[in-house]
């Protein structure tokens, strides 16, 4: 193989490696996208509705904390995207991931009320 030939090669794979790293930050932008836009709508839909008392306790209706479930979710399918764009990065070589945390923040988790009073945790 000639010196061109190899140079040729060579930067088809790292275009190829680029290509590969943007696709991962894509899907991973997208997915922060849609659990942003669904946080948004259910903060929205808890302060509408407001949470209910039952029994002297404070309780979230059933829609909510399946919705807050939903949210989690979808969180934890983000955090895996964003586990997969950084295998991704230290497989090429990238191993600082600051940029990662700086472009692509993963919003707080979100708890049922109920969840915090059955591990005791407030």
């Amino acid at each position: 193989m000639t010196r061109i030939e190899f140079e040729t090669v060579e930067s088809e794979i790292r275009k190829e490696k680029a290509e590969t790293l943007g696709r991962a930050g894509e899907r991973l932008e997208h997915a922060l996208q849609r659990l942003a836009v669904f946080r948004q709508e259910l903060l929205a839909s808890i302060a509408a509705r407001g949470h209910g008392v039952h029994h002297g306790e404070e309780q979230f209706p059933v829609e909510i904390e399946q919705r807050i479930g939903e949210y989690m979710r979808l969180r934890e399918q983000a955090n895996a995207l964003r586990h997969s764009l950084i295998i991704q990065r230290e497989a090429v070589g990238l191993l600082c991931h600051e940029d990662v945390d700086r472009q692509y923040p993963l919003p707080g988790s979100m708890t049922p009320p109920g969840a915090a009073r059955q591990t005791g945790k407030a």
